[in-house]
């Protein structure tokens, strides 16, 4: 039976009755009754002078329909380009899995075939909020992107395939709740925090090289905290951008609980492994484990699967003595040290212990004297 995960969310379909129009045949997306710009402009031509072109090569604002959650970009930077209004989602499938989008105009419908079945690989991307220092750093976390190129098909109403194609993925959200809850469904794992570091190194990857420049792990990269959905574990994600341009992920319970190293002024901290030359190690656990996960995905190479962490991830060892973090903001630096001692405090409590999905937790009715 095909999974599937959806937005949930209520969508209200546009009255235009017709999707618009992003040719140079001025079509107005809200009254039929509009006359072109360069119609008028024929009309006074001698007193506007030069002002009548540059009207004329203005497109008409659509500011999309009621309801949207996102829009995506088709046949960008050609004569044909279009923004798609895009309504709820619909993550379906097992081995091929892919998001259907409701379009928001004539019942159209865009899907976007996803490169994995596994739905931990897929890494959405969002840049630091360096990229766009005018907006509120959380407000970067609405423009979604892939660092790989996707198939996307968008059929009409009528059942016409308009556009079928590999093609980089950017969407644009109405807003963070948004993306945060699209993300959540494509990895199965609710993004918990997200933070802007300035470089993530650890004692292999040393922070700066030779000749003094920053290199690290990855820099000026936006470090997200994730819950998964079924074991309930807590894991870090960030991409590499200065090593293999992958994303690590990192399973908080292979870490000490104590953050060390911890410097308020540098805004830095340490995460030491468990059991690690360095790190003092914790309470036994019977959990206890020098692993990540790390899926590897090679043609003609089987991988074996961790008994401790179910078929879809692969074990490898963790060949890192600890972790460590610079971050932007004090405001980040803050927060994460908050929800870290949580994440820990709740891994290790529950160890793992699988919830079965879509659950329901009722309130316990009063009981009362007999």
């Amino acid at each position: 039976m095909a999974a599937s995960s959806s937005s949930g969310s209520s969508f209200t379909s546009s009255s235009l009755g017709r999707p618009p129009t992003y040719s140079r045949s001025y079509v107005s997306p809200v009254d039929s009754t509009w006359t072109q710009t360069s119609e008028i402009s024929t009309i006074s031509a001698t007193s506007t002078g030069d002002s009548v072109a540059q009207s004329a090569s203005l497109r008409p604002l659509d500011l999309g329909p009621p309801g949207y959650s996102a829009t995506i970009i088709l046949f960008q930077d050609t004569p044909e380009e279009r923004t798609v209004y895009l309504g709820p989602w619909e993550v379906v499938g097992s081995e091929q899995r892919r998001i259907r989008w409701q379009c928001s105009y004539q019942s159209e419908l865009l899907e976007h075939f996803l490169p994995t079945d596994i739905p931990s690989d897929i890494h959405p991307h969002t840049l630091h909020s360096r990229h766009r220092q005018f907006n509120d750093p959380s407000d970067v976390e609405r423009f979604l992107s892939f660092n790989e190129h996707h198939r996307v098909r968008y059929t009409s109403g009528d059942g016409v395939c308009i556009h079928d194609g590999f093609i980089p993925v950017k969407y644009e959200f109405t807003s963070v709740d948004a993306s945060t809850q699209f993300q959540g469904d494509l990895r199965k794992k609710d993004l918990v925090g997200f933070y802007d570091v300035d470089v993530v190194w650890s004692n292999l990857q040393s922070r700066t090289d030779g000749f003094g420049k920053v290199k690290g792990i990855g820099a000026i990269q936006r470090l997200k905290l994730w819950r998964d959905r079924y074991t309930t574990f807590h894991s870090l994600s960030v991409f590499a951008n200065k090593t293999d341009h992958l994303y690590r992920e990192y399973d908080i319970h292979n870490f000490d609980g104590e953050l060390r190293n911890r410097d308020d002024r540098q805004k830095t901290l340490r995460l030491s492994v468990h059991g690690r030359r360095g790190s003092v190690p914790e309470e036994a656990s019977p959990r206890r484990t020098f692993r990540i996960r790390q899926r590897v995905r090679s043609a003609g190479q089987a991988s074996q699967a961790s008994p401790e962490l179910g078929p879809s991830y692969t074990a490898a060892p963790l060949d890192i003595r600890h972790l460590s973090i610079q971050f932007t903001h004090k405001r980040d630096y803050k927060r994460f040290i908050e929800t870290w001692a949580h994440a820990h405090s709740s891994d290790r409590e529950f160890n793992g212990i699988p919830f079965p999905p879509n659950h329901f937790e009722l309130a316990s009715p009063d009981i009362l004297p007999g």
